[in-house]
Parts: C-alpha cells; sequence; structure tokens
C-alpha cells in the first residue's frame, strides 16, 4: 500500500476482499490481516472499497436491471454516492436506478432532511431517489442478547482452546511416545538361557549354542514366525492407539461442548456489545427490508476498533456479518477524508 504508484502518481482507493470463512477457521490471522490492511489503508488516507458476495457480481458484458441502494448513514464527504455515480457509467450498470437512504432518528425533522439532500443532488446533477428512514428506539430484544452471547461464547472458547492446546498436544504425544516404546521394545526383545551353575558358564554357552543350530527340515523357522507374530502385535498396537487418540479427542470435544453449555447459563453480555449488536440487527433489519430484491448495496464501512484484541477484532468482523446479513452484493465503503463532492466541481 505505501509503496504502490508510479512516481508523483499514487492511487487514491484500495479494494479488499472479504475473508470468507473467518469464523469457521481457529487461526485469528486470516481477520488481523484483513484489519491491519483496513488500518494501513486509513493511515494512508486512502479510500478503502471492500466487496462482499463478489461472486454474485455480473461480468463485464453483462447487463443488469434494477436498482442500485445507497446507504448513507455516515456522511463522509460523498463519496458513497459518487461512486454509483461512477458506476452508472458503465454499460453492465447503466439501466440501473440510483435509490439513496438515509436514517433519521425520532428528533430529526426527516421532512427538511429529504427536502435539503433533494436540492443537494439536483445541484449535482445526480438523478436519484431520495428516502429517509425512521428508526425506532426499540428495546433490545432476546435475539439480540442471545446473538451478542453467541459471539461472547466464540471468543471465550478461542481462548480456552489457545490454553488447552499444548495441553491437548501432549496427550497425544504421551500416547505417540507409548505406542513407540511398546513397539522397541518387542523388537529388541531375545530368549536368553541360564543355568543355576556358575561354574559351567562356557559349557552353558556351547551347548545352548548346539542346541540352537537350525536343522534342515521344512518346517517353519521359529524366526519367521517371530516376525510373523510382532507385525501383529504392531499391528494391534497401532489400533489401540488410534483408538485412544479418538477417545481423546472425543473426550476434549465433550469438555468443550460442556464449557459452552455452562457459558450459554452463566455468562453475561458486555453491554456495549449489546448496544452494538442492537444497532447492527436493527439496522441490518431496515436494509434487507428496503433494498432485498437490489442489484447492489452500498453502505458505510465502520472504523475498525483502535484495541487490537483478538476480542475485540472477531466482534467487529462479527458486527459486519450481521451488519449485511441477507444480502446478496454488497459494497462497503469507506472515505479516506479527503474526498469532497460539492456543486461547484
Amino acid at each position: 500500500i505505501q509503496s504502490s504508484g508510479l512516481g508523483g502518481l499514487k492511487p487514491n482507493t484500495v479494494i479488499l476482499g472479504w475473508p470468507y470463512g473467518w469464523r469457521k477457521c481457529e487461526d485469528d490471522r486470516t481477520w488481523q490481516i484483513f484489519l491491519q490492511a483496513v488500518r494501513n489503508v486509513t493511515s494512508a488516507r486512502m479510500a478503502l472499497l471492500v466487496p462482499k458476495g463478489i461472486n454474485f457480481f455480473p461480468d463485464s458484458t453483462d447487463k443488469v436491471n434494477g436498482n442500485i441502494d445507497i446507504w448513507w448513514i455516515v456522511h463522509d464527504g460523498g463519496l458513497l454516492m459518487l461512486l454509483p455515480f461512477l458506476l452508472k457509467q458503465h454499460r453492465t450498470w447503466k439501466n440501473c436506478k440510483m435509490r439513496i437512504f438515509t436514517v433519521a432518528q425520532m428528533e430529526d425533522n426527516s421532512i427538511q432532511m429529504k427536502k435539503d439532500l433533494k436540492t443537494f443532488l439536483y445541484h449535482l446533477r445526480i438523478e436519484a431517489e431520495v428516502e429517509v428512514v425512521e428508526m425506532m428506539n426499540h428495546d433490545i430484544s432476546a435475539y439480540t442478547y442471545e446473538r451478542t452471547l453467541m459471539m461472547e461464547q466464540r471468543n471465550q472458547m478461542l481462548r480456552e482452546l489457545r490454553l488447552n492446546k499444548k495441553e491437548s498436544m501432549g496427550v497425544v504425544q504421551a500416547i505417540v511416545d507409548q505406542h513407540h516404546q511398546n513397539v522397541d521394545a518387542k523388537a529388541t526383545t531375545k530368549v536368553r538361557f541360564e543355568e543355576p551353575t556358575a561354574d559351567g558358564d562356557n559349557r552353558t554357552v556351547s551347548n545352548s549354542a548346539q542346541e540352537t543350530e537350525p536343522e534342515p527340515t521344512n518346517e517353519v523357522q521359529p524366526n519367521e514366525r517371530t516376525k510373523e507374530d510382532d507385525c501383529d502385535n504392531s499391528t494391534k498396537e497401532k489400533e489401540d492407539s488410534s483408538e485412544k487418540e479418538k477417545a481423546c479427542a472425543n473426550e476434549i470435544n465433550n469438555i468443550a461442548d460442556d464449557k459452552k453449555k455452562k457459558l450459554l447459563f452463566t455468562q453475561t453480555p458486555d453491554e456495549g456489545d449489546v448496544r452494538r449488536m442492537h444497532t447492527a440487527i436493527r439496522l441490518n433489519e431496515v436494509i434487507v427490508n428496503r433494498s432485498h430484491d437490489a442489484q447492489l448495496v452500498i453502505l458505510n464501512l465502520p472504523g475498525p476498533p483502535k484495541d487490537t484484541k483478538m476480542e475485540k477484532e472477531s466482534n467487529y468482523m462479527e458486527f459486519l456479518e450481521v451488519l449485511t446479513e441477507g444480502l446478496e452484493r454488497v459494497l462497503m465503503v469507506r472515505g479516506g477524508g479527503q474526498e469532497v463532492i460539492t456543486i461547484y466541481s
């Protein structure tokens, strides 16, 4: 990001792909790389575009008809309105209509807001429908508490997985070491012949050597039988060790499930997380209700948390998932602070 450009020319916009499957991945680097890139783009004062559902976007040769919905939640200089206008210059989006939604609270004058926004678009020569959506101050629902608890339980399980990772690896390693010891003991075992008298040691050794000389017979030699027995024993030991490993893994999973059930009844969600989750759920309900059939939904990308702890970053990713849930094509936009769209340009 810092070294891109050619001479005095440097880009002012960066496009980042959404990290799909970050919930299922135990490694937190999947979203840490994404958030670190977002922070670097913000520090460089560049604009940021994050498309979500990129597999459902049309090809450059396709033509789509419908609406491009812009949800202007945070007024950050007008880049959110300029992007769909530029998209409409391409033949793929040329036949689409622009609809701009802005969110108002109960104490705001929604009629005056709509009038001012229409006047602003008229001076910018941008044709678009304007709608002001009033969000009621609903009470926090039980569903919000449930989603927040699920989010915090996931963070708790990741922390415990990190703490118990070394212990679980130690259990598996102990089983493998025990298996290797058993195999080595079987392989190095030898039969020894001894007699109780101490003065006949040399005679004993020579006699035992004579007795153990192989005779030319057609019978199966003892060494071959011993090898077959060792193979059978090693196979049985491998099966036993694999069963022990499976039992160990099942026991670890059972312990994790028990802890998860206990957390469900004992953990109290953080008030700040509940409030942010409530906002994300309410916004998602309104957006899906109005823009479920839109060809493209463009909305503001909230800033990443300043705290770089794993829990805060995971919560931020969860909030974005909730905000865009149920939408097929989403483009999240975050301005760099230098983009200004005026009636004099």
